[in-house]
């Protein structure tokens, strides 16, 4: 039997709090295709997340580290909840989405078709897939891993905001609740989803995962 791969440690590093929140709706969620690394705008929608988003976080307390993804799609998000606090946006490249190579720009539909075997790997052993000329998952959970432990370090006892990717957060998740890689798909990450964790006695404690009820109409 494979040996289960898990993602590093994600130490709480003196932040009193950590929210992770996936950038607002951007063109190819419905029906879905393997965004990556493409730069895609917000749509209007995303932007009015966005901007719901901030709003709802806008009370978060001690807010020192608004870091994200540099794709645009995460940067527009992330000013957004920065505005609300006075922070700049961090951008960091270790919080970069999960580099599809040869699926990328096509729909899942597509690729199941073209890629039977690949995609089924994808959907039932994320941590053993290899996706042509693309990112293992495990490559992902590593530097987003190391990017949120800088930001985490940064925050000085505050609060640190990572604006990021689905793939990335589901990840970070993982890493958060010492989960194996296998559990990729355990979670939902839905358009400006915000979870919220807090350190006790030096683990993690959950606060919420995914929540959404501020986007919606």
């Amino acid at each position: 039997m494979t040996a289960l791969v898990f993602p590093p440690a994600l130490s709480p590093h003196g932040a009193s709090r950590l929210v992770l929140v996936r950038h607002g709706e951007v063109p190819g969620i419905k029906p879905p295709s393997f965004r990556g690394t493409q730069d895609l705008p917000l749509t209007d929608r995303g932007r009015e997340q966005a901007a719901l988003t901030a709003h709802y976080l806008s009370a978060a307390p001690d807010v020192k580290v608004v870091a994200s993804s540099p794709l645009s799609r995460c940067v527009e998000t992330a000013r957004a909840i920065a505005d609300h606090h006075g922070e700049s946006v961090f951008p960091m490249t270790g919080l970069t989405d999960f580099n599809y190579g040869d699926w990328q720009g096509h729909s899942h539909k597509d690729i199941a078709a073209a890629y039977p075997q690949d995609y089924d790997a994808w959907m039932q052993t994320p941590d053993l897939a290899r996706i042509p000329n693309g990112d293992t998952l495990e490559t992902v959970a590593r530097r987003a891993v190391e990017a949120a432990n800088e930001a985490l370090a940064q925050a000085e006892n505050g609060t640190a905001v990572i604006v990021t990717h689905d793939s990335v957060i589901r990840t970070l998740i993982l890493a958060i609740l010492r989960l194996p890689l296998r559990n990729y798909w355990k979670f939902t990450s839905d358009p400006c989803g915000v979870s919220i964790f807090t350190p006790r006695y030096g683990e993690w404690s959950v606060e919420r995962i995914n929540e959404s009820i501020h986007t919606r109409k």
